[in-house]
């Protein structure tokens, strides 16, 4: 039993460890000057969409045969970031906080 549990130990230890990293790597990676923050501010209140905000907003756009189509945004993975670290700093418990 005791080798079961140094080895939960272990594992839970190296998954803190790495939620403690992209913590402090969403912490450190977002301010007011990133690309993708200052394109959707840039554009944040858009009534009509043109050829300039396409091409800077989207990747690609497939169109299927069977009418359905695929957005791919440029910044897609950087705003689920901004956007985790928006929750996180502003849900934290300050009690928890390092």
């Amino acid at each position: 039993m005791k080798a079961d549990y140094e080895r939960q130990i272990a594992s839970l230890s190296d998954i803190l460890a790495r939620l403690t990293s992209e913590r402090a790597e969403l912490t450190n990676g977002v301010d007011n000057e990133h690309p993708a923050l200052m394109a959707f501010m840039k554009h944040q209140n858009l009534e009509t969409l043109n050829r300039e905000i396409l091409i800077e907003l989207v990747a690609y756009i497939k169109v299927y045969e069977n009418g359905n189509i695929s957005v791919r945004f440029k910044f897609a993975d950087e705003l689920c970031k901004i956007t985790e670290y928006i929750e996180i700093s502003t849900t934290e418990d300050p009690a928890v906080a390092d």
